[in-house]
């Protein structure tokens, strides 16, 4: 989804501040989707307001500039609608922690173990926190999210910890000292 969809979607909910829709893109739920920057953002709140999707509203406060707030107009609950009915891009998945242990065999056998214990970490206090959500009152899509979501986590760090040591005995083997791999250096006049 481009920003001036997510902008939209964040809109859908409830009038907000530039301030406060990067703040609500930055967290759970709507961080798990898509990546945004106020460099985008801006600029994708001044083309919402010209296609009279989004309408301003400026809000005096006290010694400080008046605070913009965008709300979202019959034009724009369309354009969101019409974005959602749209097949959904392939998902891309980055992840530093998975290029760690991908390149785990240049790396000490404990280093990798520990990072992945950090990563299990990460994984069960995520679920620990998903599990004191209340959903009761939230829209059926988002329970569904939120049900999905928490099945990840769960799974994610069930998978680490039942395989953690079986890379940790594949690197072993690799290198008996445990030590990261010196970059081979070229000698003088070497052609490679």
């Amino acid at each position: 989804m481009d920003t001036k969809t997510l902008c939209l979607a964040v809109l859908h909910r409830q009038p907000a501040s530039g301030y406060e829709i990067k703040k609500t893109l930055d967290a759970a739920p709507y961080s798990h989707f898509q990546d945004s920057s106020f460099g985008a953002l801006y600029p994708a709140l001044a083309r919402l307001q010209e296609e009279g999707a989004i309408a301003v509203n400026a809000q005096a406060q006290d010694k400080r500039p008046d605070k913009k707030v965008y709300s979202l107009t019959e034009v724009g609950r369309a354009r969101l609608v019409e974005a959602l009915m749209r097949p959904p891009a392939d998902d891309k998945y980055r992840s530093d922690f998975l290029l760690v242990l991908f390149m785990g065999d240049l790396l000490p056998q404990d280093h990798v173990i520990e990072v992945i214990d950090a990563r299990i970490a990460e994984l069960e206090n995520q679920v620990g926190l998903m599990r004191t959500c209340d959903m009761a009152e939230s829209a059926p899509g988002q329970r569904f999210v939120h049900g999905f979501g928490l099945a990840y986590y769960e799974f994610a760090a069930d998978w680490l910890r039942r395989n953690r040591d079986r890379l940790a005995e594949d690197l072993a083997p690799r290198r008996s000292d445990n030590k990261p791999a010196a970059p081979q250096r070229r000698t003088a006049g070497a052609r490679g």
